[in-house]
Parts: structure tokens; C-alpha cells; sequence
């Protein structure tokens, strides 16, 4: 089983340092060989005393690592000036070392040299990789194909994750890379680990994408040079002002829509001229893209939220030996004071006594989650435990290492310290205040965009209710604006939309199909309501009124007009029930036909009742093409007699307690007000419902049309 231990040691002499670090590492490991080491230390450091120390100390053993921007520890806490050694240990563990010289030379298939130097690492791996550790330079890209072809090539069993080597940003010293026992400029060194490892890895951000949304426009490499219209410079000046320099404390979110998820990109390198800005992890041209910001107290909850899923996913999987966290160097600048947060959590997370070692970094070889794809990440921090069995011995705290240098030589070394943090805390400062700058003018321009948008949107709701009305105003004109005046009968009939535009309709035909002694009422429900349903009424409407004038009998019109809007709704989903009633003016017969659409209800003032009349329907217009519908009679209405026909919005609506109107309410109002006018009739109705319904506002349009037997005037 794997047993981690971690050394971290602050003195600045880097013989002490190193030896300190080995001998705790070795404590831990109850004085056994470790199997392989990772390596992270500050660019000021004599990196070469510092491999000699570890020589000395673990002769042969593999090794790999990177200078860093700050080391961490669970028993030194957040340092910006120490040696972290992590050593691995166990039955069956097994580690071997990697290397790609000249990374990401010009011209260069980084990932055919990521490969190759893969396969030949193996060559000293008895087993297969379980975990590979990469901390490759990031100055001239290509971290993100080196991270991807290492995972293709370990395959789905094994894992890759790692860190870019750091520096501090006020440190001009170029970043190096430990090989074994070399110190590396422009490498790509990487730790292969084999045997039974369990693992779980979880990646933290507390970022939040602010401002508009712009596409990628034009790119070079990882050279961005223009963002939606403009320069890419321009596009980071229009929120931060004229003058402004990209940061590394807004970088680029960029879109990942398939995964509705974002990356962070990092700015590095500018151009004033041409306005280009270099990301080194790349920006894909066509990308969405919006500036991105974190603030303390979002990215310590987003800690404390990773610690504890991290927990959980290890908790009855894993026996943790050890977590490494690869964090970026923004992370330590924006939390600052609190920097140890993110070691703390983690170890108050899990079982006490729990290894936790790693160092800020320039960039993150991690993928988001474990089951999406390995990329290049920036301001996050990678958390992975491994599991196996914990150390020998309990880290001892670093502060007062073993150091053979006499009283004067360790004052100097205070001294040098001390001046250091000094220098540091002022560049700290510097970039504090420059970031609440941008902070400041980038505000300013979200709360402009904010309140033009706002404008916008109230212009363009203003240009919709214009519109709405239009419509709605046309649409009501398309309806019966008065009483057809038919002898002997007494007609009325509305529409009440519960949009501004709605799918119910209802028409008078004046001598359809050419029979002067017949009068046309037409009742209909689109499906839906609002301009959707507004306009297929129109439709239908028009295709109505086209066939009405036209020979042949109402079956053979309700055939017609759905062969049309059977083409018209194909696949739509949509459908339209109607109810086509034509009256014999001299008989007061009635004759009609039904598709879909409810039955007509007819009160009888001898009886005193009202009830549906039955009859043959057929399916509502728009659904099967090849329907017959059959045409309906009854024999002539008497004097005092009343016919209603509606739309289901009229008995559906509920009320506040979920109950509907019903047919029964609408038969009650019929019977009570069937001696008034067929207009009192249908607004005693809609009364009656208003009443019913209170403060809730009817779901689907209403429509209904009384017709009223006139005594006959002439006895």
C-alpha cells in the first residue's frame, strides 16, 4: 500500500532546507527508501545544493518537480520562501521518471514528443501508470496538448494531473524544472507511480464570469488578436478604461457549451500596436468569451465545498495516505491572508494526521471533473487523494529546523527573509490596489450595460405591446362587430383572450355554400393561445370563409378546410376544434358539423331544461388528414328556445382552489336567464364566471355565442 510523506522545511540556506525536508520525509517513512519524490522550491533557492542534499540523502530514487510560487504544507502552513520534498513509499509501489527537453520548441509536435518520452519512462515501470504527475513550462504553450496526449496515452485506469512551473510575479529569475538529479530550463519533467493507488480528485474555482458575453474572432497560436469587433485589447479596455493592462487577475472565462461549463485563460504578454494579447494556454478562435472575476469570500466557500465532497468521495472508498493540491499563484494573491485556508480546510476535512503537501503554480493539468476531458486550467486549485495507508510518524513543524549556520550567519538569513517579505508584501500591495482599480472601472461599465440593457429591453417590451396591440386590434376586427340582424332569431356573441391575441374564434356566414335560406355560425379553439395560436386562427379563418362561399354541403367544407391545415400543421402539434352550425331560416332548422369541438347546449323554456345535443363529431382540424366528417340536424327550434355554443375556457376555468366553472354552472345561468336577450345572455355568463373565478384571471381564451328563437311577430 502507498505511504506518502511530506518534508517542508523554510530555511533559506538550501543544504539545510533539503536535508531538513529529507529527514522528515525519512522519519515518516520509518527510515525506508522512498520509491520516488516530488520537488518544489522557490527560483531563489541554489537548486543545485538542493539535489545534492537529496542525493545524499535518497541516492537514485526518481524525482520530479518544478520551481513554484509558493509552497504549502499541512504542517508549514503557506510559504513563499521553503523546500517541499514529497516522497512515495510501499509494498508493490513502483515509480519511474519522465522527460520531454526543449518543451514546446518552435516547430515541434509536443504531442509526439509528450508520447515518446511516455513510452520510454515505462520502460523502468514494471506495472502500469496509475497516477502520472507532469510540471512542464509554460512559456512557450502547448501544456494543454502535453497534459492530453500523456492521458490518451495512459489510458482510461491511469490519471494525469500536475502543475506549470511558478515563479513569484516580482521574481524575474526564469522558472526551472527538476529532472532526477538535473535542473531544467524549458522541460517538461513528469513522476509515473505503479501499483494498487486509489484515487480521487476534485478541482476548485470561485470564479464568476461578469460582463458581455463576445466571440473569439481572431487567433494566432496563442495569440488572441481580436474579441467580437474590435482588438482583444480593446475588448479588456472597454470594461477596465483607455489605459488599462490585462491581468491575470481577470482572465478570460471561456464557454464550454457542451458541458455548460467555462475555463479560465490567463492574460500574459500584450501588444499596444496591433492590440493582440497573449494567453499561453490558448484561446480557440470562434470561442465565447467574458471577463471573469473571484472575490475571498466565494473562493473559501468554494474550498470548503471541495474539501468536503473530496471528503466524501474518499470516506468508506479510500484509506487516505496523503492529498497533493496544485493550485494557481492568482489563488494565493486573492485570498492572501487566508492563503492557508486552503490547506486548513482540507485537513480539517479529513482523517487527522493526513499528509497534505503542494505548491502554486502558473497553470493546472487537471480535467473539471472526473468524468470530462484533461485540460489546461488556470485559477483553480486540484485537490487528489491518494489512498493507502498513512505515515510512521506525524510531520514534525518546520519552523525551527536543524541548521548548523552560526548566530550571525542566521541573522543574515533573517535578515534576507525579512527584506524579501517586505518586497513581496509591497508588489502584494501594488497589485492590491491596481486590482481594485479594475475592479472599480470594471463595475462602472457592467452598471452602464446593466442600465442599457435595461433601457433596451424596456424599449423593445414597449415596440411589443405595440405590436401585441396591433395584432390585437386586427384580430378583433376579424371578428363579428355587431348582431347579423337574422329574422327571428336573436344572435350575439364575444371573445375574451387571456393574451392580448388568442386562438378562439367565432364568425357569422351569411348564405353559405350559395343557400340563401341558411345562416353560418362558426365556433373555434386553437390549441394554445397567444400570437401562435392568434395567427393559425387566422388561418383557418381565411380558409373558412374561402370554401363557405362555394358549393357543396358543410360536411364536405369541414373536409376541405382540414386537408388545408393538415398541411399546414404537420409535425407542429398543433390542432383546431370547431363546431360549423347552419340555421334554416325558414324552418329554424339546425344542421351542423363538429370536429373535436364540444356539443351544442340548448335550453328548452317548456321543460325548463338545457342539455347537450348529441350527434356524430368528428376529430379536431389539423390531425388526420384523410378524415370524413358527417353532417348533424334537429328538428326547427321553437319560440323561447336557446342555443349556446363555447370554447372549453369557458367551463375549464379554475379557481383559486383548483376547482373548474363546469357545464352544470353554465346550464344554471342559461336557465336563469333565458328570457333576456341573447346579449344579457352572454354577459350573464361571463358574470357568472368573473364571480366564480374572483382574483384569478382566466388560463385560455373564452368565447361563446347564444342564439335566441324570436316569438313570431306576425300572429
Amino acid at each position: 500500500m502507498l505511504r506518502m510523506a511530506v518534508g517542508h522545511a523554510k530555511c533559506l540556506d538550501a543544504d539545510c532546507a533539503a536535508r531538513g525536508a529529507a529527514a522528515s520525509c525519512r522519519e515518516q517513512l520509518g527510515g525506508g527508501k522512498p520509491a520516488g519524490l516530488l520537488l518544489f522550491a522557490g527560483v531563489g533557492y541554489d537548486h543545485k545544493a538542493i539535489l545534492a542534499a537529496i542525493e545524499d540523502a535518497f541516492p537514485g530514487v526518481p524525482l520530479a518537480g518544478a520551481t513554484s510560487a509558493g509552497e504549502m504544507s499541512a504542517a508549514g502552513g503557506v510559504s513563499d520562501d521553503s523546500v517541499l520534498l514529497v516522497a512515495f513509499a510501499g509494498e508493490g509501489i513502483t515509480c519511474a521518471t519522465g522527460l520531454m527537453r526543449d518543451f514546446a520548441a518552435p516547430g515541434s509536435d509536443v504531442r509526439a514528443a509528450a508520447v515518446a518520452a511516455l513510452t520510454q519512462a515505462r520502460e523502468n515501470l514494471p506495472g502500469d501508470v496509475k497516477l502520472c504527475l507532469a510540471f512542464p513550462d509554460g512559456g512557450r504553450g502547448g501544456v494543454q496538448d502535453f497534459g492530453q496526449a500523456l492521458a490518451a496515452a495512459v489510458g482510461p485506469d491511469g490519471l494525469v494531473l500536475g502543475g506549470v512551473a511558478g515563479r513569484h510575479l516580482s521574481d524575474r529569475r526564469p522558472v526551472r524544472q527538476f529532472h532526477d538529479r538535473e535542473i531544467l530550463l524549458h522541460a517538461a519533467p513528469f513522476l509515473l507511480l505503479s501499483g494498487e493507488i486509489p484515487l480521487r480528485f476534485r478541482l476548485a474555482r470561485g470564479w464568476r464570469p461578469v460582463g458581455g458575453l463576445a466571440r473569439v474572432t481572431g487567433v494566432s497560436g496563442a495569440v488572441v488578436s481580436r474579441i467580437g469587433e474590435g482588438s482583444a485589447l480593446g475588448f479588456y479596455r472597454h470594461y477596465l478604461g483607455p489605459h488599462a493592462e490585462p491581468a491575470v487577475e481577470l482572465p478570460l472565462a471561456v464557454a464550454c457549451e457542451k458541458h455548460e461549463d467555462f475555463i479560465l485563460r490567463a492574460p500574459a504578454f500584450f501588444s499596444e500596436g496591433d492590440g493582440s494579447i497573449q494567453f499561453p494556454a490558448g484561446v480557440p478562435e470562434g470561442a465565447m468569451v467574458q471577463l471573469a472575476e473571484a472575490n475571498r469570500p466565494e473562493m473559501l466557500e468554494d474550498i470548503r465545498k471541495t474539501a468536503k465532497a473530496l471528503a466524501a468521495d474518499a470516506n468508506g472508498r479510500l484509506t487516505p495516505a496523503g492529498v497533493l493540491l496544485f493550485s494557481c499563484s492568482t489563488r494565493k494573491d486573492i485570498l492572501g491572508t487566508r492563503a492557508d485556508d486552503e490547506v486548513s480546510r482540507m485537513v480539517a476535512a479529513l482523517p487527522p494526521g493526513t499528509p497534505v503537501a503542494g505548491f502554486y503554480c502558473h497553470g493546472e493539468l487537471s480535467a473539471a471533473a472526473p468524468d470530462l476531458p484533461l485540460h489546461l486550467q488556470n485559477g483553480s486549485l486540484v485537490a487528489l487523494v491518494l489512498g493507502g495507508e498513512p505515515p510512521l510518524a506525524t510531520l514534525p513543524q518546520p519552523d525551527a529546523p536543524p541548521c548548523p549556520a552560526g548566530e550571525t550567519e542566521t541573522l543574515e538569513r533573517e535578515i534576507r527573509s525579512l527584506s524579501r517579505a517586505l518586497s513581496r508584501a509591497n508588489d502584494s500591495r501594488q497589485r492590491l490596489e491596481a486590482q481594485k482599480d479594475r475592479s472599480q472601472a470594471l463595475m462602472r461599465v457592467i452598471n452602464q450595460e446593466i442600465n442599457e440593457a435595461r433601457l433596451e429591453i424596456q424599449r423593445k417590451n414597449e415596440l411589443l405591446r405595440q405590436a401585441l396591440a396591433l395584432a390585437e386590434e386586427v384580430q378583433r376586427n376579424l371578428l363579428p362587430q355587431a348582431a347579423p340582424g337574422l329574422a327571428g332569431f336573436d344572435i350575439a356573441g364575444t371573445s375574451l383572450y387571456s393574451d392580448e391575441t388568442g386562438g378562439d374564434y367565432f364568425d357569422f356566414i351569411h348564405e353559405p355554400n350559395e343557400d340563401k335560406n341558411r345562416f353560418g355560425v362558426i365556433i373555434g379553439d386553437v390549441t394554445g393561445h397567444g400570437i401562435a395560436a392568434a395567427l393559425l386562427m387566422t388561418t383557418a379563418r381565411a380558409f373558412l370563409r374561402m370554401r363557405s362561399f362555394q358549393p357543396g354541403s358543410l360536411a364536405s367544407v369541414m373536409d376541405d378546410v382540414n386537408r388545408l391545415l393538415c398541411a399546414d400543421l404537420a409535425d407542429t402539434g398543433r390542432f383546431m376544434t370547431l363546431f360549423y352550425l347552419a340555421i334554416d331560416t325558414e324552418k329554424k332548422r339546425l344542421h351542423w358539423v363538429r370536429a373535436g369541438h364540444d356539443p351544442i347546449i340548448l335550453f328548452d323554456a317548456e321543460t325548463g331544461l338545457a342539455k347537450d345535443i348529441p350527434d356524430k363529431g368528428g376529430p379536431p382540424l389539423g390531425i388526420v388528414t384523410e378524415a370524413r366528417y358527417a353532417e348533424n340536424s334537429a328538428e326547427g327550434m321553437k319560440p323561447g328556445q336557446v342555443a349556446l355554443l363555447a370554447t372549453d375556457g369557458l367551463w375549464e376555468s379554475r379557481n383559486a382552489a383548483g376547482e373548474m366553472f363546469g357545464k352544470d354552472r353554465v346550464r344554471a345561468l342559461l336557465g336563469k336567464h333565458h328570457g333576456e336577450s341573447a346579449q344579457r345572455i352572454v354577459e350573464a355568463v361571463l358574470g357568472g364566471l368573473r364571480e366564480y373565478l374572483g382574483d384569478v384571471q382566466p388560463e385560455d381564451d373564452v368565447t361563446l355565442v347564444a342564439i335566441k328563437v324570436l316569438e313570431d311577430s306576425s300572429k
